[in-house]
């Protein structure tokens, strides 16, 4: 178990996340965000690992402030949070507002995967 400290008064509980294809990896900043169903790393990032996002089969409509979008859904090789890795995580292409505090997102398809306890008393996240 990894005990993660943060603020309860921050904007969000902001984690650093290793993303993998092949011998590439990308250290992106992400916010948890349990009311997102998928993660989300931004398409520059996707390119750089070696994914064509543009040439996914798979579109995922996302509401937004500016109404409805579709983004591409891939799946990455894998996502490290801490020491937590889930493999063939799947993951939303898309760029967040450029004044975001974070690179992404990481959702529920890589929390389904984990034993997560949040105490904002505390302000400790526990991960298994």
């Amino acid at each position: 178990m990894v005990k993660i400290p943060f603020n309860p008064q921050d904007f969000g509980i902001v984690l650093f996340v290793t993303v993998t294809h092949g011998s590439v990896k990308r250290r992106l900043k992400m916010v948890l965000d349990t009311g997102a169903t998928y993660c989300m790393i931004p398409w520059h990032v996707a390119e750089e690992l070696g994914y064509t996002p543009a040439f996914s089969k798979t579109l995922v409509a996302v509401n937004t402030a500016n109404g409805q979008i579709h983004t591409p859904l891939i799946t990455v090789e894998s996502m490290t949070v801490v020491k937590r890795t889930v493999r063939r995580c799947q993951v939303m292409v898309h760029d967040l507002p450029e004044t975001s505090r974070v690179d992404g997102l990481i959702g529920l398809s890589f929390l389904r995967d984990c034993d997560l306890h949040i105490d904002f008393v505390k302000g400790v996240l526990e991960l298994k």
